[in-house]
């Protein structure tokens, strides 16, 4: 899956895609920078889900990601208590797999159209992500 969606982004003419296989992975490849337009993170990852690893950065909790990175969520799941979890916390585009290029171009676009609002850091470590991980 990471080979397909760098392959759209570098169609539709991104200068740099850089993929990672999992958490660790990317937080290694995000040391030292803070040079990202945009995060697109499955759900499906280990140790922890995307969406638990949005809320540590939502929630300042890897301070080696900005609160504000844009964030979009690619998964296969949509089941509702996923979705709540991710407009929760303020994710910048949720995808639903299988995606059509186009479609996921107009959710990223959309994702670097606004950078979110946040709210305290302690607001979204409050949001509960531990029943998710049933869905993995």
């Amino acid at each position: 899956m990471i080979e397909v969606v760098s392959e759209m982004l570098r169609h539709y003419a991104a200068k740099e895609v850089l993929g990672a296989e999992g958490v660790e992975a990317a937080l290694f490849r995000c040391a030292g920078r803070s040079d990202f337009d945009c995060i697109v993170c499955d759900f499906n990852m280990q140790p922890v889900n995307g969406i638990q690893f949005l809320q540590a950065i939502r929630g300042g909790q890897r301070p080696e990601i900005p609160r504000d990175q844009r964030f979009l969520l690619l998964t296969g799941h949509g089941d509702m208590d996923v979705v709540k979890a991710a407009k929760a916390l303020d994710v910048s585009a949720y995808v639903v797999k299988p995606v059509a290029p186009d479609t996921f171009i107009k959710s990223v676009t959309r994702a670097m159209a606004t950078a979110p609002t946040l709210r305290p850091p302690a607001d979204y470590i409050a949001v509960p992500t531990t029943n998710l991980r049933k869905l993995q």
